[in-house]
């Protein structure tokens, strides 16, 4: 990226201060993939700098530059308010990374346009570059309130991939955003915004390309359906989920990264 001035980050001793008192949780997420020596070194990097963390792997087996996946997992997890929490993005890396404060988190991300496909509005006020290399003293000016030192990311932050759900009139078209190793399958409409749109009247949804397939209602757990049967519902964390009874939706329906599934007012 021409033309981001990064500031000169001193050297802090974090550990003397207050934020102590608190606990820290730094979740990692990468495509470096399970077994891969990087895994260690990402951790080994961020440990040296952060001892008393907590760090949690969320996974380093995202495909390899699927931003679309790794926003999915980093919403997934569940913040306590009363703790400070770190979210570390390494998926579609760039030389310059992105620093966002969304209230008691700070997001660390490579400058690719992921922060947009996460979870809440951008507020640009709240966001900072720095140099790939200076996270993790990034994240230590964020635990000693200095984050304001950092460089304002203004209009050099990449917010193009933002994806919604695209409603029109009647109509919402929503795509797959994550499969896991079952072969459930997540679409980026949560049931807010579903029940916003469907406003108590009748719909259908039917699974792009696949012929024959509607679903007319919801089901609310998987318990209630028979074996082989496929169900639409929502997750626990509140995403659109296909799912198989003892099956896998994935190649049953031949869900691919974007596949999307069409809701219908009747």
């Amino acid at each position: 990226v021409t033309g981001v001035q990064t500031c000169a980050l001193p050297i802090l001793n974090i550990f003397a201060n207050e934020y102590t008192k608190n606990l820290t949780f730094v979740y990692l997420i990468s495509d470096f993939q399970n077994g891969s020596y990087k895994t260690g070194l990402l951790r080994s990097r961020w440990m040296a700098v952060l001892p008393h963390a907590q760090f949690i792997d969320i996974s380093h087996d995202v495909r390899l530059n699927n931003i679309t996946e790794a926003a999915f997992m980093a919403d997934q997890i569940e913040l306590a308010p009363e703790h400070q929490h770190i979210i570390v993005v390494q998926v579609g890396h760039t030389p310059v990374s992105v620093v966002y404060q969304n209230d008691h988190v700070l997001y660390i991300l490579p400058n690719n346009g992921i922060i947009g496909m996460l979870g809440f509005q951008i507020q640009g006020e709240h966001a900072y570059l720095c140099r790939k290399e200076d996270e993790h003293k990034a994240a230590a000016l964020y635990l000693n309130n200095g984050i304001s030192q950092l460089s304002k990311a203004g209009d050099k932050m990449e917010i193009r991939y933002s994806r919604q759900a695209n409603i029109n009139g009647d109509i919402a078209t929503v795509f797959c955003i994550h499969s896991d190793q079952h072969g459930n399958c997540y679409f980026n409409i949560k049931r807010e915004q579903f029940e916003q749109f469907v406003n108590d009247r009748k719909f259908s949804i039917r699974i792009q390309y696949i012929p024959g397939v509607e679903f007319k209602n919801l089901t609310e757990s998987i318990r209630n359906s028979q074996q082989g049967e496929a169900i639409l519902k929502f997750s626990k964390s509140g995403y659109l989920k296909l799912q198989i009874n003892q099956g896998n939706a994935r190649q049953l329906f031949r869900i691919k990264d974007d596949t999307k599934i069409i809701i219908e007012l009747q």
